[in-house]
């Protein structure tokens, strides 16, 4: 099986790149056919190559691009055409500058390119090219769809569909190899009052369009190097994700409803039934109150 994984790869990259190389970048990981994911220290960027130009997601920063850049180079010859960004984190979107000497344009949701106005970065780029709910990005036989359905991780998180290839990223929201509980407990960037529609969508969305797969867009919690962390996943954790969210909100509801909310806003968890949360990576159950707080909070305030 192995073996065949090799002679896969070897084949894909010299279809997909005019450069061929026998070796990968160490950084770089190949998903699928002319898709790969670039990692640097706990973050991961997909990028598509075709013979006719490359497409790159988030720069990941202006230490990581020149990296990316050289690691790109290493597998093709191409220059990069576009640069997509997924939201408007810096940690994720900073560094776009390095790809501009190819020509390429950046592009964004609408909703990122309003952020970046009010709250302007020298280390990011403005996007040449923004859009309002759809939009394709298309270089060579190569396409990125890009879907916004409201916020969710922030304002403008926008899910990558790779036509034809039945791949899906969803960044900092989703990631294998397993549905998770939120690294930070106080959820500062999530939207409470779309999060489940926004989820629900996505779910669509992978249906209609045969999505099997889902990136990564980080190593997961504990991985050293990328050992022990996925660079993919079943489809399954994008509902198993959801899934977490709508049981975050009915058991918020009904401890409330019982009286079990403090006047301190903390969740009393002898309310809470605690064996639904077991299963996801990253569980610790004195986070609950935090996140059912904040649930509660941004909920109500409309957020």
């Amino acid at each position: 099986m192995q073996l065949y994984w090799i002679v896969l790869s070897l084949a894909l990259i010299t279809t997909a790149c005019s450069k061929q190389s026998a070796v990968l970048p160490e950084a770089v990981e190949q998903i699928g056919e002319g898709a790969f994911l670039f990692t640097h220290d706990n973050e991961r960027s997909l990028f598509l190559v075709d013979t006719e130009g490359v497409i790159v997601t988030d720069p990941l920063g202006i230490d990581a691009a020149p990296s990316y850049k050289r690691a790109i180079a290493a597998i093709t010859d191409a220059p990069v055409k576009y640069v997509v960004y997924s939201h408007y984190h810096w940690d994720r979107v900073a560094g776009a500058e390095t790809f501009l000497e190819d020509g390429a344009q950046v592009v964004a949701q609408e909703r990122c390119a309003e952020r970046f106005l009010v709250n302007p970065n020298p280390d990011v780029v403005m996007p040449d090219i923004t859009f309002d709910n759809d939009y394709v990005v298309k270089v060579g036989d190569q396409q990125l769809s890009l879907n916004y359905f409201g916020p969710s991780h922030g304002d403008c998180l926008t899910v990558f569909t790779v036509e034809g290839q039945g791949l899906i990223q969803i960044v900092d929201l989703v990631n294998p190899p397993a549905a998770a509980f939120p690294k930070n407990p106080t959820i500062p960037y999530i939207r409470p009052h779309n999060i489940r529609e926004f989820f629900q969508r996505t779910i669509e969305l992978a249906d209609e369009r045969n999505i099997d797969t889902v990136v990564a867009s980080r190593l997961a919690p504990g991985a050293a190097d990328g050992e022990g962390s996925s660079a993919t996943g079943p489809v399954s954790i994008v509902n198993d994700q959801a899934v977490f969210w709508n049981v975050i909100f009915e058991e918020a509801s009904s401890v409330r409803a019982a009286g079990g909310v403090g006047i301190d806003g903390l969740v009393r968890l002898k309310y809470v039934d605690l064996d639904q949360f077991n299963g996801y990576a990253g569980y610790r159950k004195e986070d609950l109150p935090s996140i059912m707080r904040r649930v509660f909070s941004y909920y109500d305030m409309g957020r």
